[in-house]
């Protein structure tokens, strides 16, 4: 299926070249992947949002033809981007499809109906990457997080990996040329459905929500630790 096929025949061919660029030129260092041994099936990489590279990095981190590769993602709608000006143009539309984003359908109080295309990707065996935060951070620091993650890990019995990214935050296109920056990626110990809601009972929204911020506490002790050493 064309869903499926085009976001691994995109993401493996520019796998090389964006590795290299940004090797070159952001200094990119991976860690934790050890914590992905033993994943055969899809995931759902759960990490903080700090600039447009992030949904760049991931991906560009693993082995392309790896289990838990390709990459899709939780985006948000496209109305959303129409406000920012040549990017409305880029995401949102058959492109942002091509390579594996489909929207998240707010404002619905749903979660099912919000996430139901993630719903059918993750049934599908395949791999997610959403920010729960919900948009980019306006201080570089990670906040607070919506329930769909902790959701979508419920209801589809996927794992959760918590990603921190840093180095990026307010980055020009100058400083990365020019190597100012360290870009960091880390990768935490996965985190099971049963983790989250041990009890089994069907999660209540406030539920979901405290579990949201289960994971980003894993992802904000990852983001101290590559703070204290970069």
């Amino acid at each position: 299926m064309i869903r499926y096929l085009s976001p691994f025949l995109l993401q493996t061919f520019v796998w090389i070249p964006t590795w290299i660029v940004l090797g070159l030129c952001g200094r990119f260092r991976v860690y934790g992947k050890e914590n992905l041994k033993g994943l055969s099936r899809g995931v759902i990489f759960a990490a903080n949002h700090g600039s447009e590279l992030d949904p760049i990095l991931v991906p560009a981190s693993l082995n392309p033809f790896s289990a838990v590769t390709p990459i899709f993602y939780v985006a948000r709608e496209r109305e959303f981007y129409e406000k920012d000006g040549f990017s409305k143009y880029i995401y949102g539309g058959l492109w942002f499809k091509l390579w594996g984003a489909y929207p998240a359908y707010t404002g619905k109080k749903d979660y099912s109906f919000s996430l139901q295309e993630h719903i059918k990707i993750l049934n599908a065996g395949k791999s997610i990457l959403i920010f729960p935060e919900g948009a980019k951070t306006k201080n570089g620091e990670v906040g607070n997080g919506k329930g769909g993650v902790a959701f979508l890990s419920y209801t589809t019995g996927v794992t959760i990996v918590p990603v921190a990214m840093n180095g990026h935050f307010k980055m020009s296109p100058a400083d990365f040329f020019l190597r100012r920056h360290s870009l960091v990626l880390t990768y935490g110990k996965p985190i099971y459905p049963k983790e989250l809601f041990p009890q089994g009972d069907t999660p209540t929204p406030d539920e979901y929500k405290a579990a949201a911020q289960v994971v980003m506490g894993k992802i904000t002790e990852l983001y101290r630790v590559i703070s204290s050493t970069t």
